[in-house]
């Protein structure tokens, strides 16, 4: 065997892999990154290097090793890692006592992990297919689609809804069926051209990750990772670092788990009301509309400037407490609640908010302007610094809460004075409360559920109360300073 080039050994502190413990408890997964090119060398490797040494110094879980040889994979090197992580292709330069360790590494408990190319590696090896699955059969497709989310319990996948859109490279695969793994995400058909050439299924089943048992360990892969702004997506951050914690055998991760899982997801157009959570814009891009999302149906409710979308509740105009102010919608001053000029049935919200120490506001949907507040007929995302406020210490008053009706799943705010994106999707009864690219709540208005609960809340005498089928989008003002950008609306019941 030749001598191999020195690994480049990046400390990172990687994604949190244990739900409960706090960080000084966790352990450290040591993971190797394998970014050989016997083949197709991918322009988007040195990046995917940095992005993955940032995102994982950013989650302290990790101890990252990258190396570009695959020369170096023997039993004992091995030992050392808990997972390997291949953005490989061709032929690597492993014997055949390096392969067999490999595999005996893995069906004694190691976790292996790939990443788009790694299904166009190792033609000439029954066990490497045997392992990643399938292999890579061409790309049709090169293009923004929407992928569909099979299985949106499981770590990789939960982050996400039941389907989102995403610009990348998108990958067939041969040898490949579903009786030999599970699925977790696949191409929605629907949103390419089923006419391209060199579409070789026949099925119309393009999985685009899976998993899969090999003796002890587990396996994971993604055929995402093509283009630097997949890597750059915090839906994939979270994607990826949590498909190799699954593979690890961790628990799932707590309310801090990760940096990619509290960001925001990336600022992607929506195909429905299922697309994740976009990240929050910065500064230059804020309180604007892509081209996308302007063909797509959104609507900015305010532009950085004018409040001409709003008006006071039970007024005519906005109150001198609401001002524009450096870009954001904020309350400055005594001023009421204020609510949407228009009104709106089933829709997807987006917003990012922030508030001072201890503040307090929330965003109230389908409200009816009558003799009581706002709060008499609309559910409200709550909005809050929990940890400044007494309302933060009880999950069911908490930020993102169904406000004294319904807890969000954890704790996924930002520190108080930084911005958090949210969004409130509301689709017939269904209603989804997301904040920082996390869903944390989904209910049902009028169902068993929402019922028990609402008759055990200060809501049971107030016969309006979550019943209107239309109605404002509302404000709170809770007598704290508070701020709003980029808020954005896209009706649904028009699609």
């Amino acid at each position: 065997m030749r001598q191999a080039d020195p690994f480049v050994i990046l400390a990172a502190a990687a994604f949190a892999i244990v739900a409960a413990p706090p960080p000084a408890a966790a352990e450290t997964a040591k993971v190797l990154y394998l970014t050989q090119s016997a083949a197709f060398a991918h322009p988007v490797l040195p990046h995917s290097e940095a992005v993955f040494t940032r995102i994982a110094e950013e989650s302290g879980r990790i101890d990252l090793t990258i190396s570009r040889d695959a020369s170096n994979l023997t039993a004992d090197t091995l030992a050392d890692y808990d997972a390997v992580v291949f953005f490989t292709t061709g032929e690597l330069p492993m014997d055949e006592t390096q392969k067999a360790a490999l595999l005996a590494w893995v069906r004694g408990g190691g976790a292996f992990v790939g990443v788009h190319s790694a299904t166009d590696t190792f033609y000439e090896w029954p066990g490497y297919l045997a392992l990643i699955g399938g292999y890579f059969d061409g790309h049709p497709w090169h293009q923004e689609v929407t992928v569909r989310v099979e299985d949106g319990e499981h770590p990789a996948t939960r982050h996400l809804a039941e389907s989102f859109r995403i610009h990348d490279e998108i990958y067939q695969h041969r040898e490949w069926s579903r009786d030999k793994v599970d699925v977790l995400l696949s191409l929605d058909t629907g949103s390419v051209d089923m006419n391209a050439r060199n579409i070789r299924r026949d099925d119309g089943d393009f999985a685009l990750a899976w998993t899969r048992q090999e003796g002890d360990g587990r396996v994971f892969y993604t055929a995402l990772g093509h283009r630097p702004e997949v890597w750059d997506d915090p839906r994939f951050q979270t994607h990826l670092l949590q498909g190799i914690a699954w593979a690890i055998g961790a628990p799932a991760p707590a309310a801090d788990a990760t940096a990619a899982q509290t960001a925001a997801a990336a600022d992607a157009p929506a195909a429905d009301s299922s697309a994740t959570a976009p990240a929050i814009a910065d500064e230059a891009a804020a309180n604007t509309l892509t081209a996308e999302e302007k063909a797509d149906g959104w609507e900015l409710l305010f532009d950085g400037e004018s409040l001409a979308a709003w008006r006071g509740y039970r007024r005519d105009a906005v109150p001198d407490g609401w001002q524009a102010v450096d870009g954001a919608m904020a309350r400055v001053g005594r001023g009421g609640d204020i609510i949407t000029v228009e009104q709106f049935a089933d829709f997807d919200l987006r917003f990012d908010w922030r508030v001072e120490e201890g503040g307090n506001s929330g965003v109230m949907f389908r409200v009816a302007e009558g003799d009581g507040p706002a709060w008499h007929t609309g559910p409200e995302f709550q909005i809050l610094h929990n940890a400044g406020h007494r309302d933060g210490q009880a999950p069911i008053t908490s930020a993102a809460s169904n406000y004294a009706v319904h807890p969000p799943a954890r704790d996924v705010t930002r520190p108080v004075g930084e911005w958090n994106s949210a969004r409130l999707v509301v689709r017939g009864a269904r209603v989804e409360h997301w904040m920082n690219g996390e869903k944390l709540l989904e209910y049902e208005l009028g169902s068993p559920d929402w019922q028990e609960r609402m008759v055990a809340s200060k809501f049971a005498s107030i016969p309006r109360y979550g019943r209107e089928p239309r109605g404002h989008i509302a404000i709170q003002d809770h007598g704290d300073p508070v701020a709003f950008r980029n808020v954005k609306i896209r009706r649904l019941d028009m699609n």
